[in-house]
């Protein structure tokens, strides 16, 4: 037998369905709110470059203390990173001559995905010296185009660590921000070479484009510094030559709205060997933007032979 429910019972019963359905949404609302507020914080709170002063040591999971690299064996010890505009560009100068035809030490180029406040994890595709041959070789072997780096990490104000073998690391890397030393121009961002340009006597005469499985030139430019890596493992193909390595650099800038371009290199990559003081080695370009996502630069009045009547076209990575 069929028993027919009041209908007032039954507007209560319903009622309470669609309260209990709307407080679920709100729920997942916010969180997804808090989730999207945390994201975005941290893009924030990470991006710019950061120089590595030593390694946390960790023992059951805290910890205990801070080997500086100022007081270790090697107080010349340099390593950048920089993360801008969800890119992942680094560079040490930790060379070795012995077992490697290049001069100068490696570095890194990929893309990294934020997880939470404590985990994000990089994918990088490229790079410099060591590092740019063994990735060229892993990426080979397994027919992959990155190599995957996830990172249990603790981002503070004044500082930023990184574990790359999960939470139970016993070290962490330890960087500390570096200064922003200008304003943000139209010049920030992340670039990628597209096209070279020779010019003779300040007129063009050859454009060659850079296909990126030969040669694949990355920059970052971010309120007043700069950092660049040239891998060429796709061109030169053999590991035992000194081209292999690419190149890469590291240094300072001043960008005006004129398209007046300085670049002061302090340190290098691969078969890069620069080593100069900050803002004692200068480099001239002429800028011209296309439109906001790329633009030219022609190198001028200058001693570095491999700059002068050389036009770069560089197209924004987004």
């Amino acid at each position: 037998m069929l028993v027919s429910l009041p209908i007032q019972l039954i507007k209560i019963i319903m009622t309470k369905k669609i309260f209990f359905i709307l407080i679920i949404i709100f729920i997942s609302s916010c969180g997804n709110d808090q989730r999207n507020q945390d994201e975005n914080s941290y893009k924030d709170d990470i991006l710019g470059f950061w120089d590595r002063k030593g390694t946390v040591q960790y023992v059951n999971g805290v910890a205990v203390d801070t080997l500086l690299i100022e007081n270790s064996d090697n107080p010349d010890y340099k390593q950048i990173k920089a993360y801008v505009d969800g890119n992942i560009l680094w560079m040490n100068n930790s060379a070795d001559t012995i077992n490697n035809p290049w001069n100068a030490g490696m570095g890194g180029y990929g893309k990294f995905k934020i997880h939470s406040y404590d985990s994000l994890t990089e994918y990088m595709a490229n790079g410099t010296g060591w590092f740019g041959a063994y990735l060229k070789n892993f990426k080979d072997s397994l027919n992959v185009s990155s190599e995957t780096y996830p990172m249990s990490v603790n981002l503070t104000e004044n500082s930023y660590s990184q574990k790359t073998g999960g939470p139970n690391s016993k070290r962490a890397e330890y960087y500390e921000p570096l200064d922003e030393l200008s304003p943000k121009t139209k010049i920030d961002g992340v670039w990628k070479r597209v096209y070279r340009i020779n010019y003779v006597n300040g007129i063009p005469v050859d454009t060659l484009s850079i296909p990126s499985d030969a040669v694949l030139d990355v920059k970052v430019m971010h309120r007043g510094r700069y950092m660049y890596q040239v891998d060429r493992t796709g061109i030169v193909g053999d590991p035992n030559k000194a081209a292999y390595g690419g190149y890469g650099g590291y240094g300072q800038f001043d960008y005006d709205d004129n398209g007046n371009l300085a670049e002061w290199p302090e340190w290098g990559s691969g078969n890069s060997q620069s080593s100069n003081p900050p803002r004692t080695s200068v480099i001239y370009h002429k800028v011209k933007f296309y439109n906001d996502d790329l633009f030219l630069q022609v190198g001028k009045d200058t001693l570095e032979v491999n700059q002068s009547n050389l036009g770069l076209v560089y197209k924004r990575i987004k």
